[in-house]
């Protein structure tokens, strides 16, 4: 169970550390600074979306430290087994040099080639779709 005392400390820490006001971390993280401000009153608990956002936005803060105060903690055992699902290509995550060595396509075969689409992705996992008009 979540210490909320404790998180606070954590997250204040963590402010402080990277010299950031309430505002400044949630925009940073991509929350409204209300949530900030409300966590720190102690008017709201942190959900688990808003400690995954601190965790994505800052590469030193380690999950388990974040939530359980934790220093070092191994992750859990993997189940031996795992979903067909989850083995396809669609979900293996690969390294920016491995998809920088894919054989990408010929410029010369780009120009030939009509825009069909182009999307935008952001952190926060929005994003925008934009269709040439023809």
């Amino acid at each position: 169970m979540l210490n909320t005392e404790s998180f606070l400390d954590r997250l204040q820490n963590l402010m402080d550390n990277n010299q950031l006001n309430a505002t400044a971390f949630a925009q940073k993280i991509g929350v409204q600074r209300s949530s900030v401000s409300h966590i720190l009153s102690k008017r709201n608990k942190p959900s688990l979306e808003f400690m995954l956002k601190v965790h994505e936005h800052f590469d030193e803060v380690n999950l388990d430290w974040l939530i359980l105060g934790n220093k070092k903690s191994s992750p859990p055992p993997l189940s031996a087994e795992v979903p067909k699902e989850l083995t396809s290509d669609l979900f293996k995550v690969k390294s920016k040099k491995e998809v920088l060595s894919e054989k990408q396509p010929k410029n010369e075969d780009l120009e030939t080639e009509e825009v069909f689409q182009i999307i935008q992705l952001y952190k926060n996992g929005s994003f925008r779709s934009y269709i040439p008009k023809s």
